[in-house]
């Protein structure tokens, strides 16, 4: 018999080693209670001890007062309900009414079910936001290594979402299960790169360690060759050492050679019928239900009882909630399952099966696995296109097609499965299509679609023709496969005809022909079609084709200069889409027209679009939506032009660094150029990641922040090097995004001159390479918009100060710079400013230059453009202008220390100091170190108060700024 005792309900053995490891947990558990949201993988080997340490942490959250949520995941993975570990987890929360509605029910099939699964992940993000109002939350996941795959995406919407709630999220993983093509191995090296997150890993015991771990649960000493034998047999895996002290008596001491042996030896202790029962229960998966375990053993419930009782207090089982049981572990379950012998196995699989299909005691996809695992593929095939139900319902659809790829090739080895499963191979392939699009899996929806095409035979009805063709253009639109697309489209529109059940996917192959013929540059042929889809949308009341067909022939009417016709269609669209509930088409028409402003110059109604679609995107559940974080990001874009310097920086502090690349690099651009602009040039240099430079939409507004934090620092020969290479990095030159190159060459050449260059080769370079893109690029709205007509005039200006034109040409050329950035790009007017005042005063008109650098100034005050405001002084002394005089009374304090002081001066701890300007907590506080030493103070408030004395600090600026 066991040398131990059956443990009592609940108890755990005393903690073994792991300071270091609980340390750091208790510390993210600590800071998540002062409103710094976290993660943490605790990552190890089957039976090292992860739960027993996130056991230890739990007991720490509830004694300080927390909330503990607990999920698990499910061997299996697929095999379960999508969402289950969440689902456990939150249940303590549907008491308060806050948990999300998980059980909402919607049509298999249902469009745009992607965007419903982003807003019940905003829901769920919600839910626990809005517990840790009341207490801090800690959601604890175990055996991340199973989740499925919408639990895994979750999770990293989670760890990417939140930031400043009292919220820590703490995963186990087991390491060893990880192959190297295990779906989490990647979701794991996305989440170690968030700032957010942090890995723990666990090592084996020591010798010591394992003879701490074996006295206390033999509650007594034990021979030292004893501890010896079994820390070098188990390695210092703690569930083995456990095993291997059970299992030492049965054999007169013998210690079993496998480690699989270690675990069925004590297995052999077991009475039979109990051995039989856990064998059984085994093949239901890690935690098995108690009701479906009776149905599956047909045993009285007294005998059934019994034999459990015995498994707990062997310690094979151990009660799991009210519903039924789980092994102790996961190495026991996956031991007695790989002991089964095949027949023995397919036998109890087909009995689970059986149970479930008879009494609906588990989800579909369980029964699908049970049914193929029996070999039973009429059953497997069916329950397959229920799990897909039952998936598309709780808005997973990833989960939803890969249940329908494992049930396809079911199909031909099923002689009636049209008549059991009511539907056909065709509708089930489209539908798989459809949901690998909704998934992001765009290539293999492309491949899908192709599939049914082939499928699709002669005798076809027009609206069976037209959904197949129509499915199939969308799906290679979205691999940008144009060409295809648009014959796919035609055949669509073609079989389909005036068939009035074909109308809908008539229209909308005529919307995705007008998509495909405008990323060819087939404007006419474009219009034509975009016509079409509008015209058949609008005759049977399509909301979502009306709206894609506006949104292309707004794009059109503005490549054609048709700006005010546009701003119209686009305002239809975003209207039309919303009021037909497609929100994310809405989304997607109210960028275009904030994106068609902004192009335009009309930096304030893009700014007004921007706000308000921004807001509408947050209350809808979108904000993190393709559309959403391209919203975000030109909204900060827009505050910096604008020179609404502290918006912006806060705009790029809400969306943190942790955001999808798609938001957190164009943003984090942003914060850079600020922070450049502002003298911090060490922050700036740390916002700019190294792998921004190499990305294909961005790395060129990187390269540029790069340079602006060169030449600031004094640096313009590097940051001529960097201009320079990335403006010939990239051949293709029809995107809108290249024409930044207008820009990277104007400052290209400003930076050579700045660094005394005399290299005229490189200025005419740059000026051909400028030239070519003048002609062959295409702008967004057909013609050059200001802010490239004004990057063009810098360049001409420039290369004039370059070469070394007469002042009074170099003068000319400025006031057009200063004339052409006033659309509204208020840092780079300011700057041109002192280029003109520069270039006054070279040709003697020292008066003239005094306005403009009075004007300058002011502008580079009210955005705190620290280096910009010395070079104006340092103008104004140079050439004797009676203009302002230098910042009053800033004493011993460097510009970013000024930077502190106001911060302090505001009530802001170092914590908000070093978010707000970009910086770590540790390196705020040295800051503040520094300022108390150099004005003798001893606390904040007496730093405050000598500066408001002594005129360092200073009162609010007259515009509010």
């Amino acid at each position: 018999m066991p040398v131990l005792p059956p443990a009592p309900a609940g108890a755990a053995p005393a903690l073994v080693g792991r300071d270091e490891e609980l340390a750091a947990l208790d510390a993210a558990l600590a800071a998540a209670s002062r409103g710094t949201s976290g993660g943490v993988l605790v990552e190890a080997d089957a039976g090292v001890g992860k739960s027993r340490l996130v056991a230890e942490l739990v007991e720490h959250a509830r004694s300080a007062g927390g909330t503990v949520l607990l999920g698990h995941c499910a061997s299996g993975g697929g095999e379960a309900l999508p969402y289950l570990p969440f689902v456990e987890a939150l249940e303590p929360l549907r008491g308060s009414g806050s948990a999300p509605a998980f059980w909402s029910a919607t049509a298999p099939g249902e469009a745009a079910v992607d965007l419903s699964q982003l807003q019940l992940f905003d829901t769920v993000a919600a839910a626990l936001v809005a517990a840790s109002r009341s207490a801090p939350v800690l959601l604890v996941l175990e055996d991340l290594h199973w989740a499925d795959a919408a639990s895994r995406d979750l999770l990293t919407y989670l760890l990417r979402r939140v930031r400043d709630e009292r919220l820590l999220v703490v995963a186990t993983v087991r390491t060893d299960d990880l192959h190297r093509r295990h779906p989490l191995r990647p979701v794991l090296s996305e989440l170690g790169r968030l700032p957010g997150v942090q890995r723990v890993l666990l090592e084996p015991f020591s010798g010591e360690e394992t003879a701490h771990f074996l006295r206390a649960l033999a509650g007594r000493d034990l021979p030292p060759a004893t501890v010896r034998r079994i820390h070098g047999r188990s390695e210092g895996n703690a569930y083995y050492a456990a095993e291997l002290l059970l299992a030492g008596p049965a054999r007169g001491g013998r210690l079993p050679s496998g480690l699989a042996d270690v675990v069925l030896t004590r297995l052999e202790t077991l009475p039979s019928p109990v051995s039989d029962l856990v064998r059984t229960a085994a093949v239901g998966g890690r935690r098995v239900r108690h009701d479906l375990l009776a149905a599956v053993t047909g045993l009285p419930a007294p005998e059934l009882e019994a034999r459990l009782r015995d498994a707990v207090a062997f310690r094979v089982l151990e009660p799991d909630g009210d519903e039924g049981y789980a092994f102790r572990h996961a190495l026991l379950h996956e031991a007695l399952l790989d002991d089964l012998l095949p027949g023995e196995r397919v036998r109890w699989h087909a009995a689970y099966a059986d149970a479930i299909a008879t009494h609906g005691l588990a989800p579909a996809a369980r029964l699908a696995h049970h049914a193929r695992q029996s070999n039973d593929l009429p059953r497997a095939l069916v329950a397959g296109l229920a799990a897909a139900d039952e998936a598309e319902r709780l808005r997973a659809p990833g989960q939803a097609w890969r249940h329908l790829e494992e049930a396809l090739p079911l199909w031909r080895s099923v002689p009636d499965a049209h008549e059991r499963t009511g539907t056909t191979l065709l509708a089930v392939t489209v539908r798989a299509s459809r949901l690998a699009a909704s998934a992001g899996e765009v290539a293999r929806s492309a491949l899908t679609a192709l599939d049914a095409v082939d499928l699709l035979p002669d005798d076809a009805t027009p609206a069976q023709a037209a959904e197949v063709h129509q499915q199939c253009a969308s799906a290679l639109w979205a691999c940008d496969r144009f060409e295809e697309g648009i014959a796919q489209a035609r055949l669509a529109v073609a079989r389909g005809g005036d068939d009035p059940q074909a109308r809908h996917a008539v229209a909308w192959a005529a919307a995705v022909a007008a998509r495909c013929l405008l990323g060819l540059d087939r404007f006419a042929e474009s219009q034509a079609q975009a016509q079409l889809a509008l015209d058949l949308a609008r005759a049977d009341d399509l909301a979502s084709a009306e709206a894609d067909a506006l949104i292309t022939l707004a794009g059109l009417d503005n490549l054609a200069g048709r700006l005010a016709d546009a701003d119209a269609l686009f305002t239809r669209a975003a209207a039309t889409a919303e009021a037909g509930g497609h929100l994310g088409t809405s989304l997607r028409a109210r960028y275009n027209l904030a994106a068609d402003r902004y192009d335009r110059g009309d930096l304030r109604g893009a700014a007004q679009v921007l706000d308000s679609s921004c807001a509408w995107a947050a209350t809808v559940g979108l904000s993190w939506s393709p559309y959403g974080l391209t919203l975000l990001s030109l909204q900060a874009r827009t505050s910096f032009v604008t020179g609404e310097f502290d918006r912006a920086l806060a705009q790029a502090r809400a969306l943190g660094p942790q955001a999808p690349v798609l938001a957190a690099l164009p943003v984090g651009i942003v914060a850079a150029e600020v922070l450049a602009a502002r003298g911090a040039f060490e922050e700036a240099e740390a916002v700019l990641e190294p792998d921004w430079f190499d990305d294909v939409e961005e790395g060129l507004p990187a390269a540029a922040a790069r340079a602006e934090v060169l030449r600031g620092r004094g640096d313009a020969a590097g940051a001529a090097s960097v201009l320079l290479e990335a403006l010939g990095s990239f051949p293709g030159i029809e995107h809108p995004q290249h024409l930044l190159g207008l820009r990277l060459g104007a400052q290209a050449v400003g930076a050579l001159a700045d660094a005394g260059s005399r290299d005229d080769a490189l200025v005419r370079g740059v000026q051909e390479r400028v030239a070519e893109l003048l002609t062959l690029g295409q702008p967004r709205a057909g013609v050059l918009g200001p802010e490239g007509r004004a990057w063009t005039d810098v360049l001409g200006a420039e290369v004039a100060r370059f070469r070394g034109a007469p002042p009074a040409e170099q003068v000319l050329a400025w006031e057009r710079v200063v004339e052409a950035f006033g659309y509204g790009n208020v840092p780079e007017r300011a700057r041109s400013r002192w280029r003109l005042a520069e270039a006054l005063v070279a040709a003697g008109r020292r008066e003239d230059a005094l306005p403009v650098l009075q004007e300058a100034r002011r502008t580079a005050e009210r955005l705190h453009a620290k280096p910009l405001v010395a070079v104006l002084d340092d103008l104004a002394r140079r050439a004797r202008v009676a203009g302002p005089a230098p910042l009053p009374g800033r004493g011993p304090l460097t510009p970013r220390e000024l930077q502190v002081l106001e911060l302090l001066a505001a009530g802001r701890t170092n914590r908000q100091v070093g978010e707000a300007l970009f910086m770590a907590e540790k390196t705020a506080s040295v800051h503040v170190s520094r300022i108390f030493a150099k004005l003798g103070a001893s606390s904040r408030a007496e730093a405050v108060s000598i500066g408001l004395r002594s005129g360092i600090l200073t009162g609010p600026d007259p515009d509010g700024e």
